[in-house]
């Protein structure tokens, strides 16, 4: 299975569109490991660069790395601006090239398909994989948030997808992990969907998904709580225009700490292009 990748904040991100993510899909029930599949956003960089485990999973378990952000786009296409080599001009365009790059991101977000093709979030994967499931007769397993949300999202995604199978759920209840794998093992599910938040979900899948029997297992973040409708999600053209950090700050202003990920990581790209050579 070859792989498409670029590197941010040396962090492997995989360039592909949906089709070819499915198709990853196709090819990982083949193999005779269980794999893993990450969605990386701006925090996942960050975070990664203070967990060398995590970023051990991210560049080396996960078999797959879907750009779950406008800002990874963003810095991908950034970095490969061409810029001279002259002293002193050189570091003027970057700086130039920077500030403008992320003026225009909203207005002009279709320029930012390369080298990564396209902005896959969990949220939205998460019915590709269903409808690959259903396609296919394999079943799916929940694992994460409280019990209604587990619930609500299992009931939606059977509604809008015919032939779903869901072999089961469990809540994110980690005092109770014995009896959720055990849970998961006798369900005989082919895919794992772990709503538990990053890092914590990719170290349970990298520490566990041998153990329940499943093939491929996907960490979703708060997947599960747009599809039940705790949370609102952004507005269509929002998430398209890279704004959806912005909407999720307005509707959720505790998240405003972990908003600080996105001019980090504008801050750290810029000084890796200027460093370069």
């Amino acid at each position: 299975m070859k792989r498409n990748t670029f590197k941010i904040l040396d962090i492997k991100i995989d360039s592909l569109d949906v089709e070819e993510a499915e198709l990853r899909l196709s090819e990982m029930m083949e193999m005779e490991r269980p794999s893993i599949i990450c969605t990386p956003n701006t925090e996942f960089l960050i975070k990664a660069r203070h967990d060398e485990e995590f970023k051990k999973i991210l560049n080396t378990k996960s078999k797959l790395n879907l750009p779950d952000s406008y800002g990874l786009l963003w810095a991908a296409r950034f970095l490969t601006l061409s810029a001279p080599k002259v002293p002193v001009f050189r570091e003027i365009i970057i700086l130039l090239e920077w500030i403008l790059s992320l003026i225009l991101l909203p207005i002009l977000s279709r320029l930012y398909h390369y080298p990564l093709k396209e902005k896959i979030s969990g949220s939205d994967f998460i019915w590709d994989i269903a409808r690959f499931a259903a396609k296919n007769k394999y079943r799916v397993f929940l694992f994460g948030g409280a019990p209604v949300v587990a619930e609500q999202t299992a009931l939606k995604l059977q509604t809008d997808v015919f032939d779903l199978r869901i072999a089961g759920m469990f809540h994110g209840d980690l005092t109770r992990e014995d009896e959720a794998i055990e849970a998961m093992k006798k369900s005989r599910a082919d895919i794992l969907l772990v709503c538990l938040g990053a890092p914590l979900q990719e170290k349970w899948l990298d520490a566990n998904l041998a153990k329940t029997g499943c093939k491929i297992g996907v960490g979703l973040g708060g997947t599960f709580d747009f599809i039940a409708k705790i949370v609102p999600r952004a507005p269509r053209f929002m998430q398209k225009s890279g704004l959806e950090w912005l909407y999720r700050l307005v509707v959720e202003p505790k998240r405003f700490k972990r908003q600080f990920a996105l001019p980090q990581l504008a801050f750290l790209v810029l000084r890796d292009k200027l460093m370069s050579k």
